[in-house]
């Protein structure tokens, strides 16, 4: 995911004199962009972490589905400020569905899924370029919205039940709780991805985002 950032960066290049602009043409390009490279290596899903949300509910096995649903979920910006860029991302998945093969709730063993229709993150981060120095800080990410949870389980007794509250009262802060804790990570893999050559030169920006998936 922190490689996706970096395509991010390179979507939005810089224009000259510009102060505030609408960067929704390509980063929607961009997003549609990864997402066929991802199907095409046949990357659509990936493991889950095991997550610690509360005593009453385990989950082991879980597999991340639609990892090349990628989408803008609001208007995306650029600013520009003497030698700084600032970039306000909003983005989530179409198909954000979780597969859960061995799901425990109060003691009961279960297999389920949930597909999360309405999701969205926040992304916000400053490059700051001075010759041919360039330095990110990362000023925001955050989980905003997990809504109209869609779930389905083996035991009838829990098929079908309403998730919402559950997701924004438990699963965003614990998710926002590792995002916070993995800040400095974060922000050191947005550094490492900032070459002032490629963010200029946009004969070179597809080149880079091959070399970077």
């Amino acid at each position: 995911m922190y490689k996706f950032f970096g395509l991010v960066l390179l979507s939005a290049l810089a224009a000259v004199g510009a102060k505030r602009i609408n960067i929704n043409d390509p980063f929607d390009q961009v997003t549609e962009w990864v997402n066929n490279k991802q199907r095409q290596v046949g990357t659509t899903m990936a493991p889950l972490p095991e997550i610690w949300l509360n005593s009453n509910v385990k989950y082991s096995g879980a597999q991340f589905l639609g990892i090349d649903s990628l989408k803008r979920t609001a208007d995306c910006w650029q600013e520009v400020k003497d030698n700084e860029i600032l970039f306000d991302i909003n983005y989530g998945f179409g198909l954000m569905t979780f597969v859960l093969p061995h799901l425990e709730i109060e003691g009961k063993n279960m297999s389920a899924y949930a597909a999360v229709r309405d999701n969205s993150i926040h992304l916000s981060y400053t490059a700051t370029i001075v010759q041919d120095q360039c330095h990110i800080k990362l000023n925001e990410f955050k989980i905003k919205n997990l809504g109209n949870v869609k779930f389905g389980a083996s035991r009838p007794e829990y098929d079908g039940a309403n998730l919402d509250g559950f997701f924004k009262l438990v699963v965003i802060p614990a998710l926002n709780g590792i995002v916070d804790s993995n800040f400095s990570k974060i922000e050191a893999s947005l550094q490492s991805l900032c070459k002032v050559k490629d963010i200029k030169n946009v004969g070179h920006v597809q080149e880079v985002m091959m070399s970077l998936l």
